[in-house]
């Protein structure tokens, strides 16, 4: 009997979880404005969170959730802790649970995270407003919102494609 493919190489898949995070924090940091300071960057280190903790859960523990939503506090000079709080609450209320794991197909996929990322935002926006003192400008956390929930299939199409070919689904195969 052969060994799956996931556990034949655990060492590639970590690479490409701890590359992937990286890049979102940095292009997440990035500046990006255009006409009128209107920032349409999607939440990228929530994409990158919510496919690794369906696809691998054992590779985004919630010590390690937490430590990205700290770093891009710093990289991006929000107020400490209010992407960490957001992203911890929203991947552990909304994350795929069972032996199965994440699904492949993508409506299943594409409803919990809109569940995830308006929870994320609306805690991100509770945070920010609290430590500010008054309330946080609503416009950014939607825009940024939006435009993380239209990018968000096509990179879940690219994640999920190259899952194992025993499940059914349109993703993939």
């Amino acid at each position: 009997m052969r060994k799956s493919s996931e556990r034949q190489t655990p060492y590639w898949a970590a690479a490409a979880c701890a590359l992937s995070v990286f890049l979102a924090l940095v292009v997440q940091a990035a500046p990006t404005q255009l006409v009128d300071g209107v920032n349409i960057m999607p939440t990228w280190p929530l994409i990158a969170i919510f496919l690794w903790a369906g696809l691998r859960p054992y590779f985004m523990p919630p010590i390690l959730v937490f430590s990205i939503g700290l770093f891009q506090d710093l990289l991006t000079g929000a107020p400490m802790g209010v992407w960490a709080l957001a992203y911890l609450v929203s991947i552990s209320a909304l994350r795929f649970r069972g032996e199965d794991g994440m699904p492949r197909d993508l409506p299943p996929i594409l409803a919990r995270f809109a569940g995830t990322l308006v929870l994320a935002h609306a805690i991100a926006y509770a945070a920010g407003s609290l430590a500010l003192g008054q309330l946080a400008d609503l416009r950014p956390l939607m825009i940024e919102a939006t435009a993380t929930m239209l990018m968000f299939p096509l990179i879940a199409h690219f994640a999920l494609r190259r899952r194992r070919s025993s499940r059914t689904g349109f993703i993939g195969g």
